[in-house]
This record gives structure tokens, sequence and C-alpha cells, in this order.
């Protein structure tokens, strides 16, 4: 019996109890699904303990809260079937795993999607990590209207916009690495037109980029250039969350939710 996807994340954590920890060390000296779970997941909070910190604006986490009551369900980052991340708060409260509740009469197997949003989850929760002070939405409502002779503040405004979208753009890129490394580990269990199916998705998604990139060099207060990019960027993000729970569940021989994930892939971004 394996333990579930949020067990093993307490694990990598260091959230459980000594008697706990010691049941999942067991099992994962004989279990190498669930130890290779382990080494993705502490490779994941390496990269997200890597990334540097940055002080958000003031107005950051308005922006946030905005930019989610706009956005659909349909459109928000996709986190598999298994439901939201679990944010490990006893980890975060330096909780030291002195509860020591025991495994016994839990469901250590989880849902038949719970290794494919173990993955999913965890490089969500990389992306939140990146996220971190970046203001979601367009930048250029941060500046204002301005006369004809305040030329200027008129460049001050246009290089802070500049500024801002850099910095937005190197977040995003770092999320995106995090996830390619992922998607690269196993590419070989991939069959080779599925593996040209993704390459051209990330193609089509890459260009979206380059011509999102051209615009706001043309115009850095466009609005619609900011969105499409961080639209493609998004798309880019979900386009390998989905390759990463692929790979797992092709690894796993699940040839039900392998079918449905590539039949999703097919579709054009």
């Amino acid at each position: 019996m394996h333990p579930n996807d949020s067990t093993i994340n307490d694990y990598v954590d260091s959230a459980l109890g000594p008697g706990d920890r010691a049941t999942v060390e067991q099992h994962l000296e004989t279990c190498s699904e669930c130890r290779g779970l382990a080494a993705d997941l502490r490779e994941l909070q390496r990269a997200a303990a890597a990334l540097e910190p940055i002080e958000p604006s003031p107005d950051a986490w308005t922006r946030v809260e905005e930019a989610i009551r706009r956005e659909s369900p349909a459109n928000r980052l996709r986190l598999g079937d298994g439901g939201p991340p679990k944010v490990h708060a006893k980890a975060e409260a330096g909780r030291s795993g002195a509860d020591d509740e025991p495994l016994d009469g839990r469901d250590l197997r989880g849902s038949s999607s719970g290794w494919a949003w173990g993955w999913s989850a965890a490089a969500a929760l990389l992306l939140l990590a990146t996220l971190a002070g970046l203001r979601l939405g367009p930048m250029a409502r941060h500046t204002t209207a301005v006369s004809a002779p305040a030329t200027d503040a008129a460049v001050a405004s246009a290089q802070a916009v500049e500024s801002e979208l850099l910095q937005a753009e190197q977040h995003y890129q770092k999320a995106i690495s995090g996830l390619e490394q992922l998607a690269a580990a196993d590419t070989a269990a991939l069959d080779p037109q599925t593996a040209a199916t993704l390459q051209r998705n990330l193609s089509v998604i890459d260009r979206a980029i380059n011509e999102s990139r051209a615009a706001l060099k043309a115009q850095p207060d466009s609005e619609p250039a900011q969105e499409s990019l961080f639209e493609s960027f998004k798309s880019k993000i979900a386009l390998l969350q989905d390759t990463v729970a692929l790979i797992n569940e092709m690894r796993k021989g699940n040839e039900v939710e392998a079918a449905r994930i590539i039949s999703g892939l097919k579709r054009e971004p």
C-alpha cells in the first residue's frame, strides 16, 4: 500500500511525526515509484529555495486579488483532477511534528489520479513561489496621463513599465525552467508522435511569446500586448504541467488517464 501524495509531501516538508516518518521511510526502501516522487519533490523544494526574494510593491497583492476575481475557473492554472495543492501550514509554522498520529487506518493509496496530481501540484507550488512578488495583470495602469510638455515624466513612466515587465517575465521564466527540467527528466517515456505534438504546441506558444515581446518593445504600455504575453506564459506553464502528468501516468502504465491527457494535448494552444 502506497502512502498518498499528501503524506509524501509532508515527509519531504519534514512535517510528519517520528512514527509516521519511520513508516514512510520503511516504505521508500522498497518502492522505487514513491522514492522517485519524493526525489522530484525535493528537487522542486531546492529550486524554490534558490529563487531570489523580491520586495513586492505596496499594491501587488491588490492586483493579485483583482486578477483572481477576473479570471474564470476554466482559465485558472490546471492542477490535475485531485483538487487544489495542499499548503503545508505545519511546516510553514515551524511545527516539529510532535503530534505523532499513526498512519494506520488512513487512506494511503490516494485517488486514481493522485500521483499525477502530486506532480502537478508540486509544479504549481513552484510557480506560486516564483510569482510571490509578481503583479498579475497589465502594468499600464500604473502609468498616469501626462501632458505634452511633461516629456521627462512620460519617459520615466515608460521605463518603470518596462522594468516591471522584465521582472514579471523573469519570474515566469523561472517557473517554466523548473517545469522543463521535470519534463526533460523522462522524455524517453513518450512515443515519438506525442513528443512531436508537444514540441509543435510549445513552438506555437513560443512564437506567440516572441510576437508579444516584439509588440511590447515597440509599445511597452500596450495592455493587449502585456495580457497576451502573460497569457502565453500561462499556456506554456499549463502545457508543461500536462507533460509532467502524462509522463507520470505512462510510468505507472495508466493508459486511460494517459490517453485523456494526450487528447487534450492534441488541441492547438
